[in-house]
């Protein structure tokens, strides 16, 4: 039989069912135009943006892109940023899961939470500082549920980041514990917990300081200094990331020294700092929004944990605030900013 006649066959037969249009599009572009985009919707703890501005954001829209999933053509991205509505999160979460995506993700202990009341179905991807203390999950090897996705660890090297200023700040005997107003309180007694014992071990007492926003740096930076605190612990979480510039401004000002955990901080003009890297934990989130686009189960992904930890030491800030920095702890640093 002729081609010309077999499409005629074919067409007969199948023009009233319309099955022949999907047919024709499956054979030109391999099924592949039929699928839709699938849809991530991301609660922002601090900010919705992919590009230069944040990093972290930008390496992990540039890793979901390298694994196919590329914004706009296949990959759908709603983002609703809870930053300074906190206590609206779980209408946000709602509000996400409404729109019905294929993944959730959530990079702070408030807004996972949130996801986790809003939905106990659809998969959720978390960045968090410890998510077994917090209640997100139950265990890092099989965490059950809809959850998985990376342990920052954050709160476990508290006491190393303490002990790294000591040596940058040896008077230290009174130290401010700067953070967000309204902290999570599960986090806030984690923190406090390994305060307590950082404090006993290097002989400093520790008073909490708080933040709404921008509009507190200097006053609360100015008390820092009239007070006479040594330095202060820049706790990790998303409005301090998000003000982190006028932090390292405020603390220069007022010559308090301050260490954080990100390196965006010490950048900013922080003392130093010492974690994870940021923007290769958020490249393994991606990994992970990857594994269940593709038909993993959250249950099935076992929480990781980081190895690899990033120091920063800022030896302009500690030039101006009259510190020196030992050349031992410069040969350690991973980077050190002149």
């Amino acid at each position: 039989m002729r081609r010309r006649d077999l499409l005629a066959l074919l067409g007969g037969r199948l023009a009233r069912s319309g099955l022949l249009f999907a047919l024709l599009v499956a054979t030109i572009t391999g099924g592949r135009a039929a699928d839709a985009p699938k849809r991530i919707g991301a609660l922002a703890s601090s900010t919705c943006s992919v590009g230069a501005d944040n990093p972290a954001g930008a390496a992990w829209i540039g890793r979901l892109a390298e694994l196919g999933w590329v914004e706009g053509r296949t990959l759908i991205r709603d983002c609703v940023l809870a930053y300074g509505r906190f206590e609206q999160a779980p209408a946000l979460a709602a509000e996400l899961v409404a729109r019905r995506p294929d993944v959730l993700f959530g990079a702070a202990t408030p807004t996972v939470r949130a996801l986790m009341q809003a939905t106990m179905t659809i998969p959720i991807i978390l960045i968090a500082g410890d998510p077994i203390e917090s209640g997100l999950v139950k265990n890092l090897t099989r965490p059950e549920g809809n959850v998985t996705g990376i342990s920052s660890i954050t709160f476990d090297l508290l006491a190393k980041r303490i002990e790294l200023l000591k040596q940058l700040v040896p008077r230290l005997s009174r130290l401010a514990f700067v953070a967000r107003k309204g902290v999570d309180l599960v986090d806030l007694e984690r923190q406090s917990s390994e305060l307590n014992h950082a404090a006993d071990v290097l002989g400093f007492s520790w008073q909490v300081f708080s933040l709404a926003g921008a509009e507190d740096v200097n006053k609360v930076f100015a008390n820092l200094a009239a007070e006479g605190f040594d330095a202060a612990y820049i706790a990790p979480g998303p409005v301090n990331y998000q003000i982190r510039e006028q932090i390292g401004d405020a603390a220069r000002q007022y010559r308090v020294p301050t260490v954080a955990d990100q390196d965006v901080s010490a950048r900013a003009g922080a003392l130093l700092s010492y974690g994870v890297d940021v923007n290769a934990v958020f490249v393994r989130a991606a990994e992970y929004v990857d594994k269940i686009l593709r038909g993993a189960k959250p249950a099935d992904l076992p929480v990781e944990q980081p190895t690899k930890f990033r120091l920063i030491i800022n030896v302009k800030t500690a030039k101006a605030l009259g510190l020196d920095v030992p050349l031992h702890l410069q040969q350690l640093a991973d980077e050190v900013i002149e």
